[in-house]
């Protein structure tokens, strides 16, 4: 339960931004995985086909929208 995040390295920004966000929901204690996807065989396990960045929260489809500070910020503010 909690925010789960599926992403790739197929986008130069997540390797910027996972940790930035990974940071804010440690410090706000607020419970994030993030499972990186390195192989074909984990993309095809993934539960979305949007493999590059899926965001969900209690197993619930959020978005695929980079997150940035900011961005998950006013995500978590709703």
């Amino acid at each position: 339960m909690g925010y789960v995040l599926y992403y790739t390295n197929q986008c130069p920004f997540n390797a910027k931004y996972i940790p930035v966000i990974e940071n804010i929901a440690k410090e706000k204690s607020i419970k994030f995985k993030s499972v990186h996807l390195q192989n074909k065989e984990d993309a095809q396990n993934a539960p979305t086909p949007i493999t590059t960045y899926a965001l969900f929260l209690d197993g619930n489809y959020i978005t695929n929208e980079q997150m940035n500070d900011k961005r998950f910020l006013k995500l978590l503010e709703k």
